[in-house]
């Protein structure tokens, strides 16, 4: 069994059309005794103990040779594979032609054990050309590998309780604070000197976000788009925490090892290689854009961004 997808060129390739739901029917469960789900997304609290399981469901009807697809069932092959989100890595467990696929199949260990389940994995069910073919069309699937249908799950820790500092407003809470009730989202600095270490967050700020806002982020906790908005939440208060820390500091003063202010800093001059004296000097300046800028190429704001666009 071939263990690595085929490489192919970088030119999008879409799936052939009348293909998109042939998949929808493949289930997956994470020990015999849960009910297959059609859910694709799963949180787990003890990873050792999981046995995931697949329901291969298949629907083959758009390979049929009076549907006018330009492949047969013959030239297909359904593949799994599986990806460490941590690690980036990744290995097809499975591969078989269409025609040969089990109802049921059941990741064997020798698989589970090389995987860190711990910090989350993704698979892929996807069938796939089991051989070169002639282009009918430009962008259609032509080379060994290429995917006519997918469907992805993921299987991640159960995230453990935060203390970040974020609670539900109402528009009449906005209001009562001087902001306009259309307010999204506000980042109140509420300890003068950042430059300490601090056991409770709400200490020294806490973030404000419309309730029905927080209602859906939290329901749509799984999509590319809610992280990249919390991304940018973190953005804003990362770029407060390091202008008002900033400005707080008195010349002779220095960082204290472990607070707040330092570990903020330490994470935008690992990243970008910006000095202390730098970003101090825009600071002196009033300059927040400058460090705002910094802050974000060191979160990647500008990948969250693309992120946002594509979907």
């Amino acid at each position: 069994m071939k263990r690595d997808w085929i490489r192919t060129e970088s030119r999008e390739v879409r799936p052939f059309p009348r293909t998109d739901h042939c998949l929808d029917g493949v289930r997956l469960r994470l020990s015999p005794d849960d009910e297959f789900s059609s859910q694709q997304h799963f949180e787990i609290s003890e990873p050792g103990e999981i046995r995931p399981e697949f329901n291969l469901r298949i629907d083959l009807s758009p390979f049929q040779d009076d549907n006018g697809l330009p492949v047969g069932i013959a030239d297909l092959c359904l593949v799994i594979r599986i990806s460490d989100i941590r690690l980036k890595r990744s290995e097809i467990i499975f591969e078989k032609n269409l025609l040969h696929v089990p109802e049921t199949w059941v990741i064997p260990g020798r698989f589970r054990d090389k995987f860190a389940w711990q910090h989350g994995v993704k698979l892929t069910v996807a069938i796939v050309l089991q051989k070169n073919r002639k282009v009918s069309f430009h962008g259609e699937p032509f080379l060994r590998g290429h995917w006519v249908a997918r469907k992805d799950f993921s299987i991640r820790p159960k995230p453990s309780p935060r203390r970040f500092p974020i609670e539900q407003w109402t528009p009449d809470d906005f209001e009562q604070h001087g902001l306009p009730r259309d307010t999204a989202y506000w980042i109140q600095l509420i300890a003068d000197d950042l430059n300490q270490q601090f056991d409770d967050p709400t200490d020294a700020f806490r973030i404000c976000l419309r309730k029905d806002i927080f209602d859906i982020l939290a329901a749509h906790q799984e999509k590319e788009t809610t992280r990249a908005l919390m991304s940018l939440i973190l953005t804003e208060i990362l770029a407060e925490v390091i202008f008002r820390g900033l400005s707080h500091m008195q010349d002779s003063d220095e960082l204290e090892r472990g607070g707040l202010l330092e570990t903020a800093l330490y994470k935008i001059r690992r990243a970008t290689g910006a000095t202390f004296q730098q970003l101090r000097g825009y600071v002196r300046d009033k300059d927040f854009a400058s460090v705002r800028a910094f802050v974000q190429a060191a979160l990647g704001t500008g990948r969250n961004l693309k992120r946002i666009a594509k979907e």
